[in-house]
């Protein structure tokens, strides 16, 4: 899932409603948004202030087509209470920075629980699975923007905006400091911090020409960003922007989308490469061909459903992506050695 932002009342952009998840499609595959519904109507109530601007489904003030292309959403919220909401586990479809200037938020990406506080940030890329709230927020102040840089999988090439003034060399290397290195959470610097209050002001209503000064805030932040990045000296992993890395998390997705009809082409498309490079990558891995990999997450996905529900075998082949009750019976069959009616009569006599 993608998720973000919306906004509240003052002298800053207005909150617009989005009626359903958006989705889009990138080189990497389809995407799912999360509206953020729990975050508008928090700010739609006046329990909290907030304050964004937003490009296509994102909720906020719309960004004109013309103005500041790829970015995506930026924002920023004010919780003066605690709150019995959270954003639930996503995505993003860019390069996703926040900053906590007061209060503290509970957040998680992928394994790993942060308890952030004034000071710290977080840059979260595209794969990278997060959310924001345990699963509710504390009392807080943070800052976002999402800026699209043109890459769904680790191995693509980044596509900077055109419209920030940092040299195309500093930029090679901001990339390679955020795309070999995905440690998400960071404790800020002075400089650093300065350039997100600027643009917490901005948003705010504080100043004139607001997209201009988003623009320049941003362009600020990315390089106090690699300043910061330089002065810890991450270590830099070459193989987090593999392509071997990219099918791995592919491999590792699909358990969650069994139920697409899939084709070696298409898997092999997803993860930007030929067929008989990603059939190697697969058996590399997984020591199976890629939709006998997939037939084997569907079986086990449909024993599960088979032993804790009371679903109909049809129902369960439908649910796990088999085409027919037969091919289901057969794959199922091959697989365990039993009838799926078999493993649930003793399943239920055990």
């Amino acid at each position: 899932m993608l998720v973000d932002r919306a906004m509240g009342e003052g002298q800053g952009p207005a909150a617009v409603g989005v009626a359903e998840a958006p989705r889009f499609i990138g080189p990497g595959g389809t995407f799912v948004a999360d509206t953020c519904a729990p975050l508008r109507d928090a700010g739609d109530s006046g329990d909290i202030g907030l304050w964004a601007y937003g490009r296509g489904t994102y909720p906020g003030e719309p960004i004109p087509p013309e103005i500041l292309p790829q970015l995506k959403s930026v924002g920023g919220w004010e919780i003066t209470s605690d709150q019995d909401w959270g954003l639930d586990w996503h995505r993003n479809e860019g390069i996703e920075f926040t900053c906590v200037s007061a209060g503290s938020i509970p957040f998680s990406c992928e394994n790993e629980e942060f308890d952030l506080t004034a000071g710290h940030i977080t840059v979260t890329r595209p794969w990278q699975l997060h959310r924001v709230g345990r699963p509710n927020v504390s009392s807080s102040t943070l800052t976002w923007f999402i800026v699209d840089v043109d890459v769904r999988r680790p191995n693509q090439e980044w596509v900077w905006p055109s419209w920030l003034p940092i040299p195309a060399p500093d930029l090679a290397r901001l990339t390679e400091l955020l795309s070999l290195n995905e440690r998400p959470v960071w404790r800020a610097s002075k400089t650093l911090l300065a350039a997100v209050d600027t643009l917490e002001r901005t948003l705010r209503g504080q100043v004139s020409q607001p997209m201009a000064r988003i623009a320049t805030s941003i362009a600020e932040i990315f390089i106090e960003l690699g300043d910061l990045l330089e002065q810890q000296e991450p270590i830099l992993d070459p193989y987090l922007s593999s392509t071997e890395r990219t099918v791995s998390l592919f491999l590792q997705r699909l358990r969650e989308r069994t139920q697409e009809q899939w084709s070696v082409d298409r898997m092999a498309e997803e993860c930007g490469l030929g067929r008989t490079r990603f059939v190697h990558y697969c058996k590399k891995m997984v020591n199976l061909t890629p939709l006998e990999y997939l037939s084997l997450l569907r079986v086990e996905q449909a024993k599960h459903l088979l032993t804790t529900t009371d679903l109909l075998v049809s129902d369960v082949a439908q649910l796990c992506g088999f085409q027919s009750s037969q091919y289901f019976s057969t794959s199922f069959r091959r697989a365990t050695g039993m009838q799926p009616a078999q493993l649930r009569r003793e399943r239920q006599l055990a």
